[in-house]
């Protein structure tokens, strides 16, 4: 220990009144005005700090700063509701109006849930819950949004001081290798976010610019003799051609365009059926070097979202939720679609047999082949799926835009932890996603073509709605979702226990993150 850390320790007190002590700073910290000035959050991280070094236990120290937390909200809560005109007209705090003012705005945009997110947002943090109050918000969702922020914030910012203050190494850990793994996620998040935010609007403004030039390309070519001709001698013929680019015609316009994509996929994935030996050692051995203990975990977590007993517990919670939703064809959709491609991916394993590159992570490879990856298959079908399935129930525009986001940046995610933990090459993660784009592409054209031809459901129009209210359809699931968080919880931590255990003892140097000499450069 630091020798400045421990004459630190001599200006402390000592026992119950240190935690008492951080009970207070928590609560001055969470109390209405006097927030502002007391600089709570950074003093509670410190006191984590000095736990990981000796200064207390760090479970009290938790329970002192939650207890502080949620004390501190219900006490502004009530200032609000009792004394907020009063207070507010009183020339002390006469200089904090701007600040009320913009709590207030954030109140009246996010309602209850303001509780629980301003609790994480700087300077207007000790005034939500005053806001709250003043707003009269019904006291039990207001103790319940506090109280659940509290223990939160209680664990999150003492345990932000205990992580760093652990190992005084870790400061070279993040300013060394680790440093340009937190980056590559980084600069996927942003660019993951650009595409969404930017690109792609543009993308598809370009198609609605194109798709009236095809209509009216289209118009121009029925005016001519040929066509004139086409039409008398193969009226059957023409009545099929016609339809496929006429865009009031259910199968029409967008039916042609969900193949032209699924075309598009298709050309792509054998375009990458031919190895890239040189980029695909280039990557694997890159990121073997930056392969380490602190990381190995959040990447086992991540790929464990592609795994199959991950994706039935997930699928039968979706299913769930379609059931009681009466969406038929959705639970044929996404559990035929997902399992139909899992066997397609399995197939393609045969049929190209190649070899995956050696892992440390040995209980992860369950198959010699690699190519195309199954996880990076199954995470595009069953994530893309489940957000065209959730984007007609957001009437918000911008809850469907960070819905988008967050689907495909989980499934970047996952196909970044294969390649991290070293059982995939790059083009074997490529070849999964150009797959699964083809075949996403033809399941959301036949969701599409059978809502806009019979509505949800196959065979006849859709029935009432379930007679279950909504109030009574939520319950069900939150009961339903235990036992499935439940055996999750077991199988992640069963799986962790297995791949973090005997683990191939590689170095990170290139030599270790080579092919092994019988596999030739030219055939990864």
């Amino acid at each position: 220990m630091e020798a400045w850390i421990q004459d630190f320790f001599h200006w402390l007190p000592t026992g119950a009144l240190y935690y008492a002590l951080v009970f207070l700073i928590s609560f001055c910290e969470s109390l209405a005005f006097a927030g502002i000035v007391v600089p709570g959050s950074t003093l509670i991280v410190f006191t984590g700090f000095l736990a990981a070094n000796g200064k207390g236990a760090y479970v009290p120290l938790v329970l002192a700063a939650t207890l502080g937390a949620i004390l501190g909200d219900l006490l502004s809560y009530w200032l609000g509701a009792r004394m907020g005109a009063a207070l507010l007209a009183r020339p002390l705090f006469k200089r904090y109006r701007g600040l009320f003012r913009k709590s207030q705005i954030f109140f009246l945009e996010h309602g209850g849930k303001s509780v629980f997110f301003g609790r994480f947002i700087g300077l207007i943090r000790p005034f939500i819950p005053f806001v709250a109050g003043y707003a009269r918000m019904r006291p039990g969702l207001f103790a319940l949004y506090a109280v659940i922020s509290g223990i939160l914030w209680g664990l999150a910012y003492p345990g932000l001081g205990y992580f760093f203050g652990a190992s005084w190494q870790m400061v070279e850990l993040w300013a060394g290798r680790f440093s340009y793994l937190l980056a590559a996620l980084v600069v996927l998040l942003v660019g993951n976010h650009l595409f969404w935010r930017k690109l792609a609007p543009r993308l598809w403004s370009l198609g609605q610019r194109y798709r009236l030039r095809i209509a009216e390309s289209w118009r121009n070519l029925l005016q001519r003799p040929a066509a004139r001709r086409l039409k008398e001698r193969h009226p059957g013929f023409w009545t099929f051609l016609a339809d496929r680019f006429d865009p009031r015609h259910s199968a029409g316009l967008f039916l042609t365009a969900g193949f032209a994509g699924v075309l598009l996929f298709s050309v792509l994935f054998i375009l990458l059926v031919g190895p890239f030996p040189h980029l695909d050692q280039s990557i694997h051995q890159s990121l073997a070097r930056l392969r380490h203990p602190v990381a190995d975990p959040i990447a086992l977590l991540i790929t464990y979202l592609g795994n199959g007993p991950v994706i039935a517990l997930l699928g039968i919670g979706a299913n769930l939720w379609l059931l009681l939703r009466r969406r038929y064809f959705s639970i044929l959709l996404l559990t035929g679609g997902t399992l139909a491609g899992e066997l397609l991916v399995y197939l393609f394993k045969l049929l190209f047999a190649r070899p995956r590159p050696e892992s440390p992570f040995i209980h992860l490879v369950m198959d010699l082949h690699g190519f195309p990856s199954a996880h990076a298959f199954v995470a595009l079908v069953f994530y893309g799926l489940l957000v065209y399935m959730l984007l007609d129930s957001l009437n918000n525009l911008e809850k469907r835009f960070y819905l988008v986001v967050g689907g495909s940046l989980l499934t970047l995610l996952i196909g970044f932890s294969r390649l991290y933990l070293g059982v995939h090459w790059f083009s074997d993660v490529l070849g999964g996603y150009a797959l699964a784009a083809a075949w996403l592409s033809l399941l959301i054209t036949a969701g599409e073509l059978r809502r806009r031809r019979a509505g949800e459901f196959p065979w006849g129009p859709p029935p009432a709605r379930p007679a279950l209210s909504p109030g009574r359809r939520r319950l069900l699931l939150a009961l339903a979702a235990i036992p499935l968080l439940w055996a999750l919880w077991d199988y992640v931590d069963y799986r962790l226990e297995r791949d973090l255990g005997p683990r191939q003892r590689f170095t990170t140097t290139v030599e270790s993150a080579r092919m092994p000499a019988d596999k030739p450069v030219s055939s990864p």
